[in-house]
């Protein structure tokens, strides 16, 4: 009974903190990536094996919990009328020095084990339907390579399932 009692209050603790830390965020203007990305575990509960992220996420958890509080916008004025995806990639391209230079600097981020923001790049390569071939292969190569590195489960299945989508266009 005292062990389910400590689980539940840990648990309890944990959603808490992770509200707690997002209202936080918010309140201070901070974007729902942003909270996301800084926001950990107190120690006393990061080291408790049943929070650990396996299966949840503390920063899934915290994007769904601003979405369900504000919605889709994020505060930033620009986002209320944003470029379609496929504009902003060409533009994107364009301002990088092109479809070449963008991939050169993708394949460079791979080299370093930037695995995100290789994807992010080849991403915009992908979406304007420029060197997408080419641009495919390295985010296949990104997305197994953070599959390699994560221990949730389902994100590391769906980095893996996005990988094996991509070799089949």
């Amino acid at each position: 009974a005292a062990a389910i009692r400590d689980a539940l209050t840990d648990y309890r603790d944990a959603i808490r903190y992770l509200v707690a830390e997002t209202v936080k965020g918010m309140n201070a203007g901070l974007d729902p990536v942003t909270i996301a990305a800084n926001l950990t575990l107190p120690d006393r509960l990061a080291d408790k094996p049943y929070l650990q992220e396996y299966y949840g996420h503390i920063g899934y958890a915290s994007r769904a919990y601003f979405a369900g509080t504000l919605g889709w916008f994020d505060g930033n004025p620009t986002s209320l009328a944003q470029l379609p995806p496929a504009t902003e990639a060409t533009k994107f391209i364009e301002l990088a020095g092109g479809a070449d230079h963008l991939l050169a600097i993708a394949t460079k981020a791979l080299e370093d084990e930037e695995w995100q923001w290789a994807m992010e790049l080849t991403d915009r390569l992908i979406t304007a339907d420029v060197a997408a071939s080419a641009a495919r292969k390295l985010k296949i190569e990104a997305l197994r390579n953070l599959a390699d590195l994560t221990v949730n489960a389902p994100t590391r299945n769906y980095y893996l399932l996005c990988a094996r989508e991509l070799e089949e266009i």
